[in-house]
């Protein structure tokens, strides 16, 4: 194995550690949260090492339980409070794989990890970058790095969730595939997708009753207002799509169980009618309308390999009579409840019979509340690096607000891949992407092994839902639809050939990716401390922004001016074209000890002077057309405080300095 590739694994292992580090050191909800995530982490590893099915079992169990159980314990769940059970089901692929060898299906290896590099490689510029590059600003309170009022160390909360989950996501898929390879089909059946069913099934039936005794019952607020279930997983979208995904592999796993594809049977077509029935059950008391996509991809896929089989049975037909009558039944009674169905809030926005009814509909469809169009606006602002990984939730206000979209709700692009273009940019998302075809591909040419024709064709169909239900959304951003989306395409991967493709890949190969990887790094780099640095963003999205400013002090001349700490600055509206800036240092010892003092507008110097008298420098320059507000940076080489001067004042104080707009131009 080259260096180049045996490198990786490290790396990313050492990162996704680094990242939950912060994860659980941010938050202050759950005091224990560090705690409890370093015990699940250890506790795992030194368990697994002698119990390792039986531990992965325990966390599989918590996929779909964990967030209602949190939230059962704590009095509310937020999704760092996830960050144990991650953490656990770490530190058990840790002690049971080799931390240094990819074991991920050969043709698929270099573009997933070069993709899940560049996620666990950027997110550090991200993090310093939310921080202006000065990582004391956390938790000042007049800061915050967005229109919608979002704090830097809660903004940068949810990028560290997200590269976490990337992390978790792809090294359980690369355990699942080296610990239960081709041949340990029934091992993976009975080890990996019956804990996973079984977390799911308890799920479905806290949903159900949700939907038939009390609505807010493990139910946030606005999901029972809206009259939706949401099961144990405390949100309605991503339980919907997992009620539609289960129906196909809920049925798939009666059909292959215990390793092999059964002959149909009356007794089997009922078992799978009543998975189908309750995973529609799930999906429909969601309300969720791409799990309503999904489902009926599900369903189709289902019912094409299914019936021909049914209906040659002894009695199929009137099975299948039975099970649309129970079908209709079950539609009845779960349409007149007090649930709202996918389908009503689907047709609330159904256009009418119209050209432009149906235009509007489908650009609509694509600008999804207008997500859409801010995630155009930024791949074509930053199209070969993105804005960074998690950082379309914390940009996306602005966006909408620079592009008279509004202030947009923190949200993701409503669009799987057009997420990951927006976010990585091409050149981070080539390998994802690359990934999507050749999965795809394999789903429509792959042919089954012998004695592996219906399962093969059932999980099929829950891929192609995923895919489906991840052009108007993002389904596996959840953890738990991740874990469950890998265990079908691994499970899937046992039941056909090996994709086909390039090996493993010679050291020019990864010596590629590694080069495309870096490049995209500096590249990001150099976007973030320039066009996205937050002064930047709220230069352009007009809103306030500042840190290292002293309240302001009133002037001799009258008027106030500030001081500011080492560094300090401060994004103002316009109110003219010209602005004048007037800035001086009252060190006691500046004639003895000089101070570096430095000013700039908008990034570019306008004042660079060293100083050793308390005289100000006044400078000047016109600010260029289109702009709402102007930064000005203030910097000095050391500060002092009047304390030492046995004065009251314990301040830092760096420089003094105001500003003042004025139109040139004689009247």
């Amino acid at each position: 194995m080259p260096f180049l590739e045996r490198a990786t694994k490290p790396l990313v292992i050492v990162s996704a550690l680094w990242v939950a580090g912060l994860l659980v050191s941010t938050p202050i909800e759950w005091p224990n949260l560090r705690w409890v995530a370093v015990v699940a982490f250890v506790g795992s590893f030194v368990v697994a090492r002698r119990f390792p099915r039986a531990t992965m079992h325990g966390w599989l169990l918590c996929t779909y339980l964990a967030p209602g159980v949190l939230t059962l314990l704590l009095g509310g769940s937020r999704y760092w409070d996830l960050t144990p059970w991650l953490l656990g089901l770490l530190g058990t692929i840790l002690a049971t794989s080799d931390p240094t060898r990819w074991h991920l299906p050969l043709p698929w290896r270099v573009p997933l990890v070069a993709s899940l590099l560049v996620v666990m490689l950027s997110w550090p510029i991200i993090w310093l970058r939310e921080l202006d590059f000065l990582p004391d600003i956390v938790g000042r309170a007049d800061v915050v790095n967005n229109g919608a009022g979002v704090p830097p160390d809660l903004g940068t909360l949810w990028v560290y969730w997200v590269a976490l989950v990337h992390a978790v996501g792809l090294l359980w898929f690369d355990w699942l595939t080296h610990t239960y390879p081709k041949a340990e089909l029934r091992a993976l059946l009975r080890q990996v997708v019956l804990p996973l069913a079984c977390s799911f099934g308890a799920s479905l039936l806290m949903a159900g009753y949700q939907a038939t005794v009390d609505i807010g019952a493990l139910n946030q607020g606005f999901w029972a207002e809206m009259r939706r279930a949401s099961g144990l997983l405390m949100d309605a979208n991503p339980f919907g799509m997992a009620s539609a995904l289960w129906g196909g592999l809920g049925v798939a796993l009666l059909v292959s169980w215990p390793g092999r594809d059964r002959a149909l049977t009356p007794r089997l077509a009922a078992a799978a009618g009543v998975v189908l029935v309750a995973s529609w059950y799930g999906l429909w008391v969601s309300g969720s309308r791409s799990a309503l996509l999904a489902g009926v991809v599900v369903v189709v896929c289902v019912l094409a390999r299914l019936m021909p089989a049914l209906v040659r049975l002894r009695g199929g037909r009137r099975l299948v009579i039975i099970a649309v009558a129970v079908l209709l039944a079950s539609g009845v009674a779960v349409s007149r409840s007090s649930m709202v169905g996918p389908w009503q809030r689907a047709m609330a926005e159904a256009p009418t019979a119209s050209v432009a009814s149906v235009r509007a509909f489908l650009v609509e469809l694509w600008e999804r509340n207008n997500y859409g169009a801010a995630a155009v606006h930024m791949i074509a602002d930053s199209p070969m690096v993105g804005v960074g990984v998690g950082a379309f939730h914390l940009l996306v206000p602005d966006v909408g607000h620079e592009h008279q979209l509004g202030r947009i709700v923190p949200d993701n692009a409503q669009n799987w891949w057009r997420h990951q273009i927006a976010e990585l940019g091409l050149l981070g998302a080539f390998g994802w992407l690359l990934f999507s075809v050749m999965l795809g591909w394999q789903l429509v040419t792959a042919r089954a092994r012998s004695g592996a024709e219906h399962s093969a064709a059932l999980l099929r169909g829950v891929l192609l839902a995923t895919a489906a239900a991840s052009l108007l959304g993002m389904p596996t951003q959840n953890p738990a639809l991740t874990l469950t989306f890998w265990a079908a395409v691994g499970w899937f991967g046992c039941l056909v050939p090996a994709p086909a493709g390039a090996g493993r890949g010679e050291a020019r190969t990864w010596a590629v990716a590694w080069g495309l990887v870096l490049v995209h790094l500096g590249a990001f780099a150099a976007e973030s401390w320039t066009h996205l640095r937050p002064p930047h963003r709220a230069n352009r999205a007009d809103w306030d922004y500042r840190y290292g400013m002293h309240d302001p002090d009133p002037h001799p001349d009258g008027g106030t001016f500030q001081w500011t700490e080492a560094r300090g600055l401060v994004v103002v509206p316009l109110t003219d074209r010209w602005i004048e800036v007037s800035a001086w240092t009252h060190h006691p010892d500046i004639a003895e000890r000089p101070v570096a003092l430095q000013v700039s507008v908008d990034g570019t110097p306008l004042i660079e002077s060293v100083r050793s008298t308390g005289e100000p420098v006044v400078s000047s320059v016109r600010i260029p057309e289109n702009r709402v507000r102007v930064t000005i940076e203030v910097e000095v080489d050391r500060t002092w405080s009047p304390a030492d001067q046995g004065e009251a004042d314990t301040r830092d104080l760096g420089a003094g300095f105001r500003w003042r707009f004025f139109d040139p131009s004689p009247d």
